[in-house]
């Protein structure tokens, strides 16, 4: 199977925090044994850059650069002009770095690994993560 992780998951998944639930963490965890891709949107790319910029998370690009040099199951989904045409169906995901990753895994007709209540209640998309 294939999911887009969004920001949150993916930094708690390399973190190895309690917090990621069961779902969203049995499928990453398979994801690094070979069994599932993960699409990462390019927003998440963003966020992970001001986040660790800031000190709020202990993940930064180079992390990430070593995670997708080392695992062909990771790969990034550029923010393309078909995907921002999908973001714009999008309407009830109001934070835009959120909306483009919802975007995403609309474009690509896949579900998203995460636990944002905006996105969990989106009509737009699926979620997965108890």
């Amino acid at each position: 199977m294939v999911y887009v992780a969004d920001t949150v998951t993916l930094v708690w998944h390399l973190e190895k925090h309690r917090r990621l639930g069961a779902q969203a963490r049995s499928v990453l965890q398979e994801a690094d044994q070979g069994q599932h891709t993960i699409v990462l949107s390019g927003a998440t790319l963003m966020e992970i850059l001001y986040l660790s910029e800031r000190r709020r998370i202990s993940v930064d690009l180079t992390i990430l650069k070593n995670l997708l040099a080392r695992n062909k199951n990771y790969s990034v989904a550029p923010v393309s002009f078909e995907v921002i045409e999908a973001t714009a169906s999008i309407d009830d995901i109001p934070e835009l770095h959120d909306r483009v990753i919802a975007g995403t895994a609309a474009w690509l007709n896949i579900p998203i690994l995460t636990n944002d209540p905006d996105m969990t209640a989106s009509r737009h998309v699926q979620t997965i993560w108890r």
